[in-house]
């Protein structure tokens, strides 16, 4: 039996090591690929594309001719009717002469078929704008992708810096369980031998419970940011991990790349794209009050129950067997006098959307400017902050052992070991924080320049 458990427990062993080994460690770069790749609302600005070419494509076929067929049979009253006809959709007409059916019945079949055809092939240029309007709205379409693309980016890098911070803050707790628990040892083996008073081992144990908390703590926070980015990625916290060599000094770049091209930014490019939507709305509304030149073609065929001697028949296949037919080919003009006057103010009315256009551009790129320097100089003293947190922090350390040691020879008590080791954490958390604020202005300088290469140079492969 103990053999059979034994034997189990290394399978599960094994089991556990190939889980691990199948776990996708995914870079920054990869993170952002991926989210770009499956996230939902991205689907949503593809359609919006999608929609906008297919308008395209329908005001394409408004320069095809437009066919209308028609045909229907009724029965009733008959009435004599003069000279050649088209019916009208929805429209019954009847038909006959005036000679004499004493005798005969009143009430008679009539049967209408026609086919009108109606090309207006001369629209003065309105098709050619309102296809230049489907070409800006698809324009429009396409910016707001790229802009939902640079959206998501900058959240799933700050997902991404956020599992790092913490990261490090849930190993620096570690550490210091680690440390205390160390010095617990210490202090316990010197007080069961003579050397130290028992409290210094109850006060090392009330510390050592305290960093455990907080060790407690940070894991809920660092599972906290993991499901934040694996909503991300769509998959399962359990499936991967992320690259956590970045988050140390040695990346900490102390020249920064200009980048003077803000005019493409995503955001920009946007109301630029609504600039030109409304500059092509207004050229197709100049062209309504313009008429349509049509071709005209049809042709009927028209039956009655009555034949050709004035006998009226009810039979229901008698138009069919008594009927005439006709055709008509013509040019046409369609001309809305109404668009003359109106034009006028549909035209003011575009042209204050260009100038709301204008204007939202124009306050947008100032807002980009202003948050690019301003991320430039908040970046500058964060990468001083960092220098000065992690030359703090190696000074701590060496302290710290070199106190460890003169704790050990009795030459200061516990106190004043244990305030050290405070400092210790502080320069820890400090160093974390100021890291975390480094790659957070880089971020916001990637956002203001539209797109994150800056943010992904700055990192070592």
């Amino acid at each position: 039996m103990i053999h059979k458990l034994f034997m189990l427990a290394i399978a599960l062993c094994l089991l556990q090591n190939q889980i691990l080994a199948q776990k996708k460690v995914y870079s920054l770069r990869e993170v952002l690929q991926k989210t770009v790749e499956q996230y939902p609302s991205l689907s949503s600005k593809k359609y919006d594309i999608e929609q906008q070419q297919l308008r395209k494509e329908l005001v394409k076929k408004e320069q095809l001719p437009d066919v209308n067929f028609q045909a229907q049979q009724s029965y009733g009253s008959y009435q004599g009717v003069s000279g050649a006809f088209f019916p009208l959709a929805g429209i019954y007409n009847t038909s006959g002469n005036n000679k004499g059916v004493n005798g005969q019945s009143s009430s008679v079949s009539n049967a209408y078929t026609s086919a009108v055809l109606q090309w207006d092939f001369l629209q003065f240029g309105r098709i050619k704008s309102k296809l230049q309007v489907a070409d800006a709205a698809i324009k429009v379409s396409t910016s707001a992708l790229s802009q939902e693309e640079l959206r998501l980016q900058s959240i799933a890098a700050e997902q991404y810096f956020n599992v790092l911070q913490s990261t490090a803050f849930l190993l620096t707790a570690k550490a210091d369980v680690q440390r205390l628990k160390e010095l617990f040892e210490l202090s316990k083996a010197q007080a069961d031998a003579g050397l130290r008073p028992g409290a210094d081992t109850l006060l090392i144990k009330s510390n050592y419970y305290q960093i455990r908390g907080q060790v407690n703590q940070q894991q809920a926070l660092f599972e906290t940011a993991m499901l934040q980015l694996s909503s991300l990625l769509g998959e399962d916290t359990s499936s991967f991990s992320i690259d956590t060599s970045v988050y140390n000094a040695n990346n900490i770049a102390f020249e920064l790349p200009l980048d003077d091209s803000l005019g493409n930014h995503p955001y920009l490019q946007y109301l630029k794209a609504n600039i030109q939507y409304a500059n092509a709305s207004l050229a197709a509304v100049k062209r309504l009050p313009y008429p349509s030149v049509g071709l005209l073609a049809g042709a009927g065929l028209r039956g009655s129950g009555i034949n050709n001697v004035g006998e009226a028949n009810n039979g229901f296949a008698e138009p069919w067997k008594n009927n005439t037919a006709g055709y008509l080919v013509g040019v046409g003009v369609t001309w809305k006098l109404s668009w003359l006057y109106q034009n006028k103010t549909r035209q003011r009315i575009a042209e204050k959307e260009i100038q709301a256009a204008n204007a939202n551009y124009e306050d947008a790129n100032l807002q980009v400017k202003t948050s690019y320097a301003a991320a430039i100089s908040r970046w500058k003293q964060q990468r001083e902050r960092v220098m000065d947190a992690h030359t703090a922090l190696n000074a701590s350390k060496q302290a710290c052992e070199l106190y460890v040691t003169r704790y050990e020879s009795g030459l200061i008590n516990l106190i004043e070991l244990l305030q050290l080791q405070k400092t210790l954490q502080d320069a820890e958390n400090n160093y974390v924080t100021a890291t975390a604020a480094y790659w957070n202005e880089l971020i916001n300088q990637s956002e203001s320049t539209g797109s994150l290469s800056m943010l992904l140079s700055q990192i070592n492969p």
